[in-house]
């Protein structure tokens, strides 16, 4: 029974709790004692490098190699803190779990619900997130890779001159091969040009005039001249249409922040010391 007990997730959770609790607790008790000293040698600097070169075939610049030593400190903040709760006890992976169990409680830490005015002004202040994509409506005359495989170069001259002379009422079944999802596109955004036609035709539609025909611009099936109809910009949709998006985003950058300054509290009370190859040690500056 007692077992059983010890196993379930909910009792688990709990404990783990108390144990961050605790921290905060230690952290009150030791903010007047001297920091504790953390010292990254140059030869775990140099490790550092090396793991990176074996993994993106090249050295690290200067911010990356800063970003390594600061994911390295993060590990032996979280490492340090979560071993003096007694997170470690009974773990095989020692410090990697360590620090995931630190990050998670933080991560689970109470995010209060948003208020509408939150939500309001994290939508104004994040447009990029959930703005509608700008669409376009257009025809085209499709000429098949693997029909015309030996004239399509020519075939493409001869109707280029043709459509030069035509309006947007060209029959573009007889003057083309037919398309399996046909000649007329309304309403397409980038997104789903890219998902049907390539990345490099959405890329050359979106910079073409509307109004009249153009092309060739090539696709995996062949060659396409494109007439635009329309264009619509895409635009920021009120906050009742993408409030779902909107509460999600804004309880993950709440829990991220929590995260953070946890790690800034726990950080401060280290001292940190980073020595760099054929150099001096130095104290790295608190982020």
């Amino acid at each position: 029974m007692i077992v059983r007990l010890l196993r379930e997730p909910l009792l688990q959770f709990l404990a783990l709790g108390a144990a961050l609790f605790a921290i905060y607790g230690l952290a009150g008790k030791r903010e007047a004692e001297a920091p504790e000293k953390i010292v990254i040698s140059a030869s775990q600097v140099t490790n550092l490098g090396d793991a990176f070169v074996r993994t993106w075939r090249r050295p690290p610049n200067e911010e990356e190699l800063r970003g390594l030593i600061d994911d390295y400190i993060r590990d032996e903040v979280f490492y340090r803190e979560g071993r003096a709760a007694g997170l470690d006890r009974d773990d095989v992976i020692i410090r990697r779990r360590v620090r995931h169990k630190m990050e998670f409680l933080a991560s689970e830490m109470s995010v209060p619900e948003p208020s509408e005015a939150e939500l309001a002004a994290y939508l104004a202040s994040n447009p990029e997130r959930f703005r509608a994509e700008d669409q376009l409506a257009f025809h085209h005359v499709f000429l098949s890779a693997t029909r015309r495989a030996d004239t399509i170069d020519s075939d493409s001259k001869q109707l280029a001159g043709i459509l030069a002379r035509a309006d947007q009422a060209a029959d573009a079944t007889a003057l083309g091969d037919a398309f399996l999802l046909g000649e007329e596109f309304r309403d397409v955004s980038p997104t789903k040009l890219t998902s049907i036609f390539g990345e490099s035709f959405a890329k050359q539609i979106s910079a073409m005039e509307k109004g009249r025909w153009q092309g060739p611009i090539s696709s995996s099936f062949g060659q396409h001249f494109v007439f635009i109809s329309e264009r619509m910009p895409g635009n920021l949709p009120p906050l009742d249409a993408v409030r779902a998006a909107v509460h999600r985003e804004w309880t993950n950058a709440r829990r991220l922040e929590i995260e953070q300054k946890l790690y800034a509290s726990l950080r401060s009370r280290y001292e940190i010391v980073v020595e760099q190859p054929g150099a001096r040690a130095t104290k790295a500056a608190s982020r």
